[in-house]
């Protein structure tokens, strides 16, 4: 069995094959834990079903440009965060839950390796593992990359746009190839969720560039021909839009991503300090090691790595803090908007164990040994805990329900939430009619030998059940998900 000497060797020292066998063991590390967390995993909560349903509608109608749920727009996004899902459910007709995963995964993978590239660039190989290593066993980091949702793509082109910006402002040949991947990722990422796509890693550039007091950077930033290549992309997908479905929809999007930033009326409102604590809690255990950079950065360094330190430092402070204050003075917040404060805060803490690394020697014979631990941890937690939770509030066991269950009758919602319309595509593959309560009282719909009905919330309602049982219906399924409840009902023999 390899020694820690032949780990090292391997991985954590400069050099040219071992750059690639350092991108070999980070990849196989973060893409081995990521599977292992979605595996055997359902569509649970309220956004995974959702998602997986817009996606599988897509990949049903090959309908690519607007994203709908159950047959209804959709329009709280653009539809790029959606393609790669619906791509990976398009391989097979009953496509599993792992398919829509898949997609995720890759997106979790790709955004520890461009965290790795940005550590490198800016401050050396070493940087870039531990950063790489630190952001895949991040609670917050992790927990984001078990949901099937659009903020996985979201994260990755934001991530890419800022090894773009920095690759290309430290390179002084080449420079115009980095700018090219910052102008297209920061299109990917305002196609994946709208306006605040394109805020953060713009944002974080523009106060970059004064904290440098380089005014010219800026202005070439925003008004160089490079800017054709963000506008490109998604000028033709508005195009498209305005040309097929009318100017209504682009409108609708951007109003969308506007009234999450700045509407007091917007879903999920919080004050402007909610975020502390779950920042605090997504980030354990490597909150401390920013505290230990900073109390030990008045010890000697070498000055070339303290140049190139301080370099990445001043790059991670503005990116998180512009991150950061700007999702604080949002309206709608959720500790899933913080995904974008985890690549920064990975590097950042890679400089803090860096230092620590300096100043205890002892703690680079346990690096390997914590490494493998905290994989052990976490997989076996995901396995053994997090997933057999979760999938409780799979809604999985309720269309496998409806689909043992039918027969010739039709089968409709009832009141159906977002998540009970996604996951009715997801998992029956069509489109389901959806009634609401004085459509089942007054008959507004085919009622005949066969007919089920999935209702959502209506489990108590006394009046709408003594009507259905007076015509017929019983209950075939009933199962509470959390404050929710879902029922199923047939009047079949």
């Amino acid at each position: 069995m390899p020694t820690d000497q032949t780990w090292r060797r391997w991985f954590l020292k400069e050099g040219g094959n071992k750059s690639s066998r350092a991108w070999l063991i980070l990849l196989i590390f973060a893409l081995a834990l990521q599977i292992l967390c979605v595996w055997n995993i359902g569509l649970s909560g309220r956004d995974s079903p959702r998602v997986a349903g817009i996606a599988r509608e897509m990949a049903v109608t090959s309908n690519y440009l607007i994203p709908r749920l159950n047959g209804e727009n959709f329009l709280e996004y653009p539809s790029l965060g959606y393609w790669p899902i619906a791509l990976s459910l398009s391989m097979s007709e009953k496509p599993s839950e792992f398919l829509a995963f898949l997609p995720i995964v890759l997106f979790g993978t790709g955004t520890v390796l461009i965290t790795f590239l940005i550590g490198k660039t800016l401050a050396g190989e070493r940087i870039g593992m531990i950063a790489g290593f630190i952001l895949s066993t991040t609670p917050g980091f992790a927990s984001i990359h078990r949901h099937c949702r659009v903020d996985p793509a979201l994260l990755f082109f934001i991530t890419l746009g800022l090894y773009g910006l920095a690759a290309g402002y430290r390179a002084s040949k080449k420079s115009f190839l980095f700018f090219v991947i910052f102008y297209l990722a920061t299109a990917g990422a305002f196609l994946s969720k709208g306006v605040i796509g394109a805020a953060i890693p713009i944002g974080t550039a523009v106060v970059l560039f004064i904290t440098r007091k380089d005014l010219t950077a800026i202005r070439k930033l925003l008004l160089s021909p490079g800017i054709l290549l963000f506008l490109l992309p998604i000028f033709l997908w508005g195009g498209s839009v305005w040309v097929f479905e009318g100017p209504g929809i682009i409108k609708e999007v951007l109003q969308q991503s506007l009234s999450r930033f700045f509407s007091p009326e917007a879903e999920h409102v919080k004050p402007i300090y909610f975020y502390f604590i779950p920042a605090l809690l997504s980030l354990m255990p490597w909150t401390f090691l920013p505290l230990v950079l900073f109390w030990y950065r008045s010890d000697p360094v070498d000055p070339r790595e303290q140049m190139s330190h301080s370099s990445l430092l001043r790059f991670v402070l503005v990116w998180s803090l512009t991150v950061f204050i700007g999702l604080s003075l949002a309206s709608a917040k959720r500790p899933l908007y913080l995904g974008p404060l985890f690549p920064p805060f990975a590097l950042l803490a890679a400089l803090g164990w860096a230092r620590l690394r300096k100043k205890f020697p002892k703690v680079k014979r346990r690096e390997i040994h914590g490494l493998i631990f905290i994989f052990f941890v976490y997989t076996g937690a995901h396995l053994f805990f997090v997933t057999p939770s979760e999938n409780k509030q799979s809604l999985r066991p309720v269309f496998d329900v409806v689909s043992s269950q039918r027969t010739n009758g039709p089968v409709y919602l009832v009141n159906a939430s977002e998540s009970i319309r996604g996951a009715s595509f997801f998992y029956v593959g069509a489109r389901i009619p959806v009634l609401d309560r004085k459509d089942l009282l007054t008959g507004q719909f085919e009622d005949r030998r066969g007919t089920i009905l999935v209702l959502d919330v209506y489990c108590n309602d006394r009046q709408l059940l003594y009507n259905l049982l007076s015509k017929g219906y019983r209950r075939i399924f009933h199962r509470k998900y959390g404050r929710d409840e879902v029922c199923v009902y047939s009047n079949s023999s």
